[in-house]
């Protein structure tokens, strides 16, 4: 870690913040309800430092993992995730975390708010069209 990286973590990164859906449709046609995702529970505060633009789907979330509780960071669906909202982090290990990641890029807080405005696009693009009712017209 270089003296202007240390500086940087001293003061924070900005990043994109969000939080895990308490429940989301899940399983054909949706009619299934799942509580959070497999890594985070609903509700889970989560730290967004990068995305996979290509798909519009995937973003790298750092978090509370469901069970141990520690930090961690895996890629979430984008469609799992409410609230959008450009925050600045200061907790240590968050912090760690983005640091050693090659692909968390959004660090300044101009790159956090336009994320912030593209996600729910993205959300659209993948939300799912419920199919329409089958009438017992014959």
């Amino acid at each position: 870690m270089n003296d202007e990286t240390a500086a940087e973590s001293a003061d924070g990164i900005w990043c994109v913040v969000a939080n895990v859906k308490r429940e989301h449709p899940h399983g054909p046609g949706g009619d299934e309800t799942k509580i959070g995702t497999r890594q985070f529970r609903g509700g889970t505060k989560v730290f967004i430092a990068g995305c996979f633009s290509g798909s519009c789907d995937g973003v790298i979330a750092i978090g509370l993992h469901r069970k141990s509780r520690r930090f961690i960071n895996c890629i979430v669906n984008v469609t799992h995730l409410e609230n959008f909202r450009a925050k600045m982090v200061f907790h240590p290990r968050v912090l760690q975390l983005i640091e050693q990641d090659q692909r968390c890029w959004i660090k300044t807080k101009d790159e956090a708010e336009k994320w912030v405005a593209a996600f729910p696009e993205w959300q659209k693009i993948w939300e799912k069209k419920p199919k329409p009712a089958e009438t017992g017209d014959d």
